[in-house]
């Protein structure tokens, strides 16, 4: 039975859509903006302040990214337990979203922004990288190194439930397994530190100077001939000496080590984009959306719906997929080094690019969730049509709801760093000075001194982040 839609009725639907639709179209990093800014310029306590006083941030939708910015902003305060025990709530909240079929099937009828965040791969197990930092500083070793077997574990897992031909480019993570050797380095296992050294350079071979652009750092290989020789690993130890061209130099017994970790700019954030995609038909109950300019095409099975919805699909010419896409920030600093009792320089060598991460995750998801937003969105295209064959208002206003609820979830946690550098430092037992030198590509620098007590034998831990960025 056909009916009209009251006048009135109508136009107060249209406005109130619409007032929906103005109302969303700012990014998540723009309703954000005040704590950004405050986080940006080091203001620790007031961006703490700011992402308090919004009730939307505490709320199960926004939970983990509250939780994971809560996390940081207690790590940059150097409260390292309440840190770690804000990491750990998110890490369960996460996971229970992940199991919440619930929210899935309401993310298919409208979009993912509206149902809990989940992290992407590379944020799941950032936050155990913090962790890890966190109990070092505890003086946690052991926690410190689940945290970092932790990290490899859930790659390896979330990346398992993919399909074979769209699996993650970041299936493992380099530095989480040089972090892991260092810290048997610190405890004097030399056997287990080399393992988890090689196989970091392994992953670097393989993975992250192809897919991120990251080769091995000199300080890992240096690393590992000195655990190779120390656990008289001696084919190996040969092997890599060769392959490297060149030796370790042994140290002073009256010496200790400082493993500077620095961390430089902030990660990228995220904005919208969409695409067109037109519909072409088939005989064999096929309905095919192609997108020529990105030589992408996705065929969809329809000869088994009911002959309405397959017409109203068989009229559809095209429809625009919104996803989001990352905007980097670049870091104003881009090198570093340690100058030690104004006489040594140390430079500091890259060891994992968040950023670059970033990107190369997200694409391989778009990949994969490709076709089920396709199919989303011909159907919801379909009601419309459907709904306009019946009453032009009510058409109008269904595809007004198209519009409100076709937006790309922008969310993504916002503190992380760009990249992360680190260098093994000799220092003599005792106080130590240190000026961290940072510079950008056009020549600004900045100093920090840094005073560190050493202990001979002894291996300790000190992570500073300068946030400034573009």
């Amino acid at each position: 039975m056909n009916y009209m839609l009251p006048k009135n009725k109508a136009f107060i639907l249209i406005l109130f859509v619409s007032s929906l639709f103005l109302s969303g179209c700012a990014t998540y990093y723009a309703q954000n903006e005040a704590f950004n800014q405050y986080f940006l310029n080091g203001d620790i306590v007031n961006a703490e302040k700011m992402l308090d006083q919004d009730p939307k941030n505490k709320r199960n939708k926004n939970r983990s990214l509250y939780l994971l910015n809560k996390g940081t902003l207690a790590w940059m305060q150097q409260d390292y337990q309440k840190a770690t025990n804000y990491f750990n709530e998110a890490d369960l909240f996460i996971e229970d979203q992940r199991k919440n079929i619930a929210n899935e099937a309401l993310a298919l009828l409208t979009n993912p922004a509206t149902k809990p965040y989940v992290p992407e791969d590379f944020e799941n197990v950032m936050l155990n990288f913090y962790k890890a930092l966190s109990y070092l500083e505890l003086g946690n070793t052991e926690s410190a190194l689940i945290e970092c077997r932790r990290v490899n574990e859930k790659l390896y897992a979330l990346n398992d439930k993919y399909p074979r031909n769209y699996k993650n480019r970041y299936s493992d993570d380099a530095f989480a397994h040089i972090l892991m050797g260092l810290i048997y380095d610190s405890s004097k296992d030399y056997n287990n530190a080399f393992i988890a050294y090689r196989n970091a350079f392994k992953i670097y071979e393989e993975n992250y100077t192809k897919n991120f652009g990251t080769p091995a750092p000199q300080q890992l290989k240096e690393d590992m001939l000195r655990t190779a020789s120390l656990t008289g690993l001696n084919q190996e130890y040969e092997f890599y000496k060769d392959k490297f061209g060149f030796d370790y130099m042994k140290s002073s017994k009256d010496e200790g080590d400082l493993i500077f970790i620095w961390l430089t700019g902030l990660g990228p954030v995220k904005d919208e984009w969409s695409i067109n995609f037109s519909a072409l038909n088939s005989r064999d109950g096929y309905l095919t959306m192609v997108n020529e300019g990105e030589d992408v095409s996705f065929p969809f099975y329809v000869g088994d719906m009911d002959s309405d919805k397959r017409s109203s699909l068989n009229d559809l010419e095209f429809v625009r997929v919104a996803f989001p896409k990352y905007r980097e920030r670049m870091p104003i600093f881009t090198n570093a080094s340690i100058l030690v009792n104004d006489t040594i320089h140390y430079q500091l060598e890259k060891a994992e690019d968040i950023n670059a991460i970033a990107f190369k995750s997200l694409r391989d998801r778009m990949l994969r969730e490709m076709a089920n937003s396709l199919l989303r969105l011909a159907t919801k295209k379909a009601l419309e049509n459907y709904a306009r064959s019946k009453d032009d208002t009510l058409g109008m206003f269904v595809g007004l709801l198209n519009a409100v609820t076709e937006k790309a979830d922008t969310r993504n946690w916002q503190t992380l760093p760009h990249s992360i550098h680190y260098k093994r430092i000799k220092l003599k037992e005792g106080e130590n000075n240190l000026n961290l030198q940072v510079s950008s590509p056009n020549g600004s620098m900045s100093n920090q001194n840094v005073q560190v007590i050493i202990k001979a034998g002894k291996t300790s831990f000190y992570t500073f982040h300068n946030m400034e960025s573009n």
